[in-house]
């Protein structure tokens, strides 16, 4: 496929994620709180520096959230145009179309909330306002077994950088509510629109970063969608992916090649600003 075909393809990609209410919002420097963007979740272990795996499988998340490391203080937030250096780009994941998105495809948001307190951290995924704020977002769409025809599995990566101690802080939030929140919870997306989650399933973290959670949400509406997620702490930095595949729910995934390479890039800008 030519450059501009593949655009267009992960376009479409990018209107499917919108479709399930999961468009995300910009960060800034500015860490007002206001936008940034994407999806965190949970199922917790304490990694030791290497990059494998891709949370497709089921695990026992409650019982691995007592590994989580702490952030090295040396390791130092990283600026929004360190991030946009750190991200992936084209070609360098094999298989996979990689494309930054635009201001207007992720300024597109809002409060999402839910009534069930303990289940808000996630709730918040399908807006753009989070607590705690990331001081910088950027943002990244990919696709995988990309034809003319049709998309194959579609997602998206954020990569943020928090103040002190708030990376740890999103990961502990997030990996306490898919404890607490496997039946499932009401919830309303940035938009208002009705965007209830049938069920939460806990699944094997990647031995990534400083600390890794993953789970999947099953969609409680018509498209029944499976959307699986990871997320990445790298000190005070945060990457988080997620992975869905409308036309075969059950083939959902995050490519564990993507998350390599991602986080790698992560960890050596990471490395680089605490020299």
């Amino acid at each position: 496929m030519n450059e501009s075909g593949a655009k267009r393809t992960v376009g479409a990609a990018i209107a499917v994620v919108a479709a399930l209410g999961l468009m995300t919002g910009c960060g800034s420097d500015s860490g007002d709180g206001k936008a940034d963007g994407a999806k965190q979740a949970g199922s917790a272990e304490r990694a030791d520096g290497a990059k494998r795996g891709d949370g497709a499988s089921q695990g026992d998340g409650a019982s691995q959230g007592d590994k989580a490391a702490s952030s090295d203080p040396a390791a130092k937030p990283l600026s929004a145009s360190a991030l946009e250096r750190a991200a992936l780009t084209n070609g360098e994941v094999k298989g996979l179309e990689v494309q930054k998105m635009t201001d207007k495809e992720v300024s597109e948001g809002g409060s999402a909330k839910t009534g069930k307190a303990a289940c808000q951290p996630m709730a918040a995924l399908m807006g753009t306002q989070y607590d705690p704020a990331p001081k910088a977002s950027v943002h990244r769409a990919y696709a995988t077994d990309l034809t003319k025809a049709k998309v194959g599995g579609t997602g998206l990566i954020r990569i943020s950088s928090y103040g002190p101690g708030d990376a740890e802080r999103t990961v502990k939030d997030l990996r306490e509510a898919v404890t607490a929140c496997q039946g499932g919870f009401p919830a309303e997306d940035g938009s208002g629109e009705k965007a209830d989650v049938k069920k939460v399933t806990p699944l094997d973290a990647p031995k990534a970063g400083d600390e890794a959670v993953s789970f999947s949400l099953h969609d409680a509406g018509k498209e029944k969608a499976v959307i699986k997620f990871t997320v990445v702490r790298t000190g005070p930095q945060v990457t988080v992916f997620f992975g869905v595949n409308i036309a075969d729910p059950a083939k959902s995934e995050i490519p564990a090649a993507l998350v390599e390479a991602q986080v790698a890039k992560v960890e050596k800008a990471t490395k680089g600003a605490a020299s």
